[in-house]
C-alpha cells in the first residue's frame, strides 16, 4: 500500500486529527512512505472444508 501511496486504513486521517497545522497534509505525505509497520496477526481457524 505504501509503495502505491494509498491509505485505505485511514492512518492519514488519524494523523491529521492529532496534528493540526498548516503543513500537516504535506508532512504526512512525506512521512507515510517511510513509516515502518509491525503487524501481529492472531488467527483461529475453527473449521475447514468446502462451503456450499
Amino acid at each position: 500500500m505504501q509503495k502505491e501511496n494509498v491509505d485505505p486504513i485511514g492512518f492519514g486521517l488519524r494523523y491529521r486529527s492529532r496534528n493540526m497545522g498548516n503543513d500537516d497534509w504535506k508532512t504526512w505525505q512525506k512521512l507515510y512512505p517511510t513509516i515502518k509497520f509491525k503487524v501481529n496477526i492472531d488467527i483461529n481457524i475453527s473449521d475447514t472444508g468446502l462451503v456450499q
